[in-house]
């Protein structure tokens, strides 16, 4: 089973899919800014599987309000 972990030594603490260092963010920014459909983020983050992207979406959208701010800035950047 996917888990979302928070690590304040890695990646400043932003939720992050165990095992893989890859931010929720990162995957929310890929399909909610970049267009990338679920299928396409599994190639473009080779370490995760569908699964993977899945829980990472859902958790985003259960925190959204948490994380658009650093989906936001770093879409900008």
């Amino acid at each position: 089973m996917t888990e979302i972990v928070r690590d304040d030594d890695h990646s400043a603490g932003s939720p992050t899919i165990e095992g893989t260092g890859i931010r929720v963010v990162d995957v929310a920014s890929a399909y909610e800014h970049s267009g990338y459909d679920p299928d396409e983020i599994t190639q473009l983050y080779p370490p995760l599987d569908l699964v993977d992207v899945h829980t990472a979406l859902a958790y985003y959208y259960e925190h959204i309000e948490e994380l658009r701010p650093a989906t936001e800035s770093s879409a900008s950047a």
